[in-house]
């Protein structure tokens, strides 16, 4: 098939069934979109727009984006690392504000200084992530893990909710707060009276 290009385009409301296949974003603006369960195949989204759009179970195939700046979204069951492949260079997302995150999984992404700290986050995942720098002060992460990723000098103070195993992760330079750093020790057995 064919690949469709758009460039500059605002889509609201879009409704692309069950599949959004075979088409290059740039440059386009994304209000209002409902994708439950929507498949994207062989698309590549650069400096895109979202607002406020709310996905639930969107699968990522041969696809990838760059620079997606994200407002007032809500992501439900996604899984981010197969969107972009393993580039150190390239991040996915630009920027999110005021977005929420329930049980998604980052995996293998490099977000090194990224700005979460207006964003919510519950049971997600992020494992082999390149998150050095990254700001996730005052966020509420409601249980979500962190393993085998570079945390180093990333902010946490203010941070809820995250579980850390120090001995998995990069982690030199990490800022926390008290009494949630506490939640670091979790994983050695140790008591804390």
């Amino acid at each position: 098939m064919e690949k469709r290009y758009y460039q500059g385009e605002v889509f609201d409301a879009l409704d692309p069934g069950e599949a959004l296949r075979d088409a290059e974003y740039n440059d386009c603006t994304f209000r209002n979109c409902r994708w439950d369960g929507v498949r994207v195949v062989n698309c590549t989204f650069l400096s895109c727009t979202f607002e406020r759009c709310a996905w639930s179970g969107v699968v990522f195939s041969f696809s990838q984006m760059r620079d997606a700046w994200f407002t007032g979204c809500a992501f439900r069951s996604i899984a981010w690392g197969g969107l972009q492949g393993r580039s150190a260079l390239v991040q996915p997302f630009g920027k999110a504000e005021r977005c929420e995150f329930r049980y998604n999984e980052f995996t293998g992404m490099t977000l090194a200084q990224f700005d979460f700290s207006s964003c919510r986050f519950g049971d997600c995942v992020f494992d082999e992530c390149r998150l050095a720098c990254a700001d996730f002060r005052g966020a509420p992460l409601g249980g979500t893990q962190f393993s085998r990723c570079d945390l180093r000098k990333a902010d946490f103070r203010e941070a809820s909710g995250y579980a850390i195993d120090p001995s998995a992760n990069q982690m030199q330079g990490a800022r926390f707060s008290f009494p949630d750093v506490v939640a670091l020790l979790d994983g050695f057995g140790i008591q804390i009276e």
